[in-house]
C-alpha cells in the first residue's frame, strides 16, 4: 500500500512539472507574397529611310545640307537598295576653302554628280559583302576600287564607320569626299569681232554741207553725227532721212548713231540753221 502511494505521488509530481515546463505553441507567420516585377515592353528602334538618318545625325550636317539642295533628298527616302558613302563633316573639311559654297551655288549641276558618286544604286552592300568586292560601280556612272590591304578603302577614301542600317539601304561612313574624274573641256576661244569702221559728221555753226556732198563708208560702218554748236545746246542739227529714220533733236555735245549694214545711198538733211545736207554712199 506504501508503495502505491510512492508511485502515486511520483506521477502526481511529474504531472505538475510537465504543466509548468510546457511552451505556448508558436504562432503560424503566413508570408506576404512578393509581387511580380511588372514588365515594361521594350520598343525596337523605328528604321527610318538613309536621307532621313543622315539628315538627324549631326556628323553628316554639310552632308545632308548638299543631298536636300540638289534634291536628292527625296530619292534617297524612296523606294530602293542603296548603299551610301557617306563623308562626314570632317571629310568635306579636308577640300579646298570655298569648295563647298561655290558647289552650293549651283547644287544640281557638279555637286549633284559629287553626291551620285557616293550612291550604289539597286544594292544593300554590308562591310561582310564589301571586303569580297573588288570594285563598285556608283550612280555617277565612276567606277570605285575597293582595298582590303589596309582596312577598307573605297575609292581611296577610308571606310571608318560601317553598317548603319536604313529601311532602304546601309549607309557606311567614309572620311573624305570621291571626287568623280572631271572631264577637261577645252574652252572654245571667243573670235575677236572686227571693229566696224566709223565716220563722224560734226555739225558747227561755221560749217555748211552743200546738198548733194556724199560721205563714202564701206558696209557695215557706223556713221556718227555729233552735235558740237554751242550755240543751239538744245534743240539743233536733227537728222532727218525717210532711209533710216529720224532724230528730231542731236543736243550739244551728243551724237545720232546709225549703222549702215547694206549697200546703198542714203540722203540725210538736218532740222535747224544753219541747213545741212549731204548723202551716205555705202559700198
Amino acid at each position: 500500500m506504501k508503495k502505491i502511494f510512492v508511485v502515486l505521488a511520483i506521477l502526481f509530481i511529474g504531472i505538475l512539472l510537465a504543466g509548468c515546463t510546457s511552451q505556448p505553441p508558436a504562432p503560424v507567420v503566413t508570408p506576404t507574397p512578393t509581387p511580380a516585377p511588372t514588365m515594361v515592353p521594350t520598343t525596337a528602334p523605328q528604321l527610318r529611310g538613309c536621307y532621313a538618318v543622315i539628315a538627324d545625325d549631326p556628323q553628316f550636317s554639310v552632308l545632308g545640307a548638299a543631298l536636300k539642295a540638289s534634291k536628292l533628298d527625296a530619292a534617297l527616302e524612296g523606294n530602293g537598295s542603296f548603299t551610301i558613302l557617306a563623308p562626314n563633316d570632317a571629310a568635306f573639311a579636308k577640300l579646298p576653302n570655298g569648295t563647298v559654297a561655290s558647289l552650293l551655288k549651283e547644287p544640281e549641276g557638279q555637286l549633284k554628280q559629287i553626291l551620285l558618286n557616293h550612291v550604289i544604286d539597286g544594292k544593300i552592300i554590308k562591310s561582310v559583302e564589301v571586303v569580297k568586292l573588288g570594285e563598285a560601280k556608283t550612280m555617277q556612272g565612276t567606277v570605285v576600287k575597293i582595298n582590303t590591304t589596309d582596312g577598307v578603302t573605297i575609292g581611296g577614301a577610308k571606310v571608318t564607320k560601317t553598317d548603319i542600317v536604313c529601311t532602304n539601304g546601309v549607309i557606311h561612313v567614309i572620311d573624305r569626299v570621291i571626287l568623280p574624274p572631271v572631264e577637261v573641256k577645252t574652252a572654245t576661244p571667243t573670235p575677236t569681232p572686227t571693229p566696224r569702221p566709223s565716220t563722224t559728221i560734226t555739225f558747227n555753226a561755221d560749217w555748211t554741207i552743200s546738198p548733194g556732198t556724199a560721205v563714202y563708208v564701206p558696209v557695215g560702218s557706223i556713221v556718227i553725227w555729233k552735235n558740237n554748236d554751242p550755240a543751239y545746246p538744245y534743240k539743233q542739227h536733227g537728222v532727218t532721212s525717210s532711209s533710216f529714220g529720224s532724230m528730231e533733236s542731236i543736243p550739244y555735245q551728243q551724237t545720232f548713231e546709225v549703222t549702215f549694214d547694206k549697200v546703198g545711198s542714203f540722203d540725210y538733211s538736218t532740222v535747224g540753221q544753219p541747213y545741212q545736207a549731204g548723202r551716205i554712199v555705202v559700198y
